[in-house]
């Protein structure tokens, strides 16, 4: 039998997800992979397409993979004829809109990577909102 407490929790936590601003189903993630890293070396980037269908503009904020022992976003851009990567604290994905992480652009830094990679690779993209998506990145040899 259920306790009031226990029934409570559970009712705050329904509620809770029903209310929030921004729920998984509202980010879709298009064409996830990862770079085969450089033999030798145990970082990479993950690339993908991240679409957000809700009202409200979506900010990720972490990603997290069992394989990876630390993931940022970076951004990669030209300054005073140098490409240059660094690591920016979020990303907002407009409303209705989405943003494509791409080589030489913006994109996750995986580091620490547990090697060999699998061929499919599970990733967790988390949100400002307490929202959070999980999908599978293909590994892939660079081009």
């Amino acid at each position: 039998m259920m306790t009031q407490t226990r029934r409570f929790s559970l009712y705050s936590m329904f509620t809770a997800l029903l209310l929030s601003p921004l729920a998984s189903a509202d980010i879709l993630i298009d064409d996830p992979y990862v770079r085969e890293p450089v033999p030798g070396r145990n970082m990479s980037a993950a690339f993908m397409s991240v679409r957000n269908t809700a009202a409200e503009d979506a900010v990720l904020v972490s990603a997290s993979a069992p394989w990876a022992g630390k993931i940022e976003i970076h951004t990669h851009r030209h300054e005073d004829g140098v490409m240059k990567m660094r690591q920016i604290e979020s990303l907002t994905i407009p409303a209705g809109g989405q943003v494509l992480l791409k080589p030489m652009g913006l994109h996750l830094m995986l580091f620490r990577l547990q090697q060999p990679l699998a061929d499919s690779l599970p990733l967790t993209l988390c949100f400002a909102s307490g929202a959070c998506v999980d999908t599978v990145a293909e590994l892939r040899k660079p081009q």
